[in-house]
């Protein structure tokens, strides 16, 4: 039996997103304060981003029902891992057919951690199966990433992790497939 060597994905440098490869969509920016305080309306925020960056693809209301569905659960993931104080960004951008989306915000020792894990948890071989035992019984301290894990598993995204050296912020990346692309579970 041999294992299947997996590499994982690097997130696009801030001198590569620059290029003429990615264009802009939009960008949201708001305190973490707000967000905490604000959090019932969650929902309506990953609406408004994803009807918003879905306004010009050829299917807009499949497109935004999934997106927002992506973008509530990165919401979610950061709610329960950021820091106290800081602001959240919040960048669309596309490639080709692909939006990227890029959530930069402050993290604390233990929030950087936890990305970290969810990043190597994401790179393993069969993540699909791995994943569909987690449903029924996640492990301790997982059970707060499976959303994220879903969006890598079943609908096939990608996830990476930018960590600028001295810093208390860091980047998610998350690149979306196209809708004709996803998976089922």
């Amino acid at each position: 039996m041999s294992i299947a060597k997996t590499s994982t994905p690097t997130a696009p440098q801030e001198l590569e997103l620059a290029s003429n490869r990615y264009r802009m969509i939009m960008a949201a920016k708001f305190t973490v304060n707000s967000f905490a305080r604000q959090w019932s309306q969650c929902h309506l925020v990953a609406n408004f981003l994803a009807r918003y960056v879905s306004a010009n693809e050829g299917d807009p209301e499949r497109h935004a029902l999934l997106l927002s569905t992506f973008v509530n659960e990165l919401l979610e993931v950061v709610f329960r891992n950021h820091a106290e104080e800081g602001e959240i960004d919040v960048i669309f951008r596309k490639r080709g057919r692909h939006v990227i989306l890029q959530m930069t915000m402050p993290v604390a020792d233990r929030h950087r951690i936890f990305y970290r894990m969810a990043v190597k948890m994401v790179n393993q071989p069969d993540l699909k199966t791995w994943f569909r035992a987690r449903l029924e019984e996640p492990a301790e301290g997982e059970d707060t990433m499976l959303g994220l894990l879903e969006l890598v598993a079943v609908y096939k995204c990608t996830f990476t992790l930018a960590e600028p050296a001295h810093s208390n912020r860091l980047s998610l990346f998350l690149e979306l497939p196209e809708v004709d692309e996803m998976g089922e579970v």
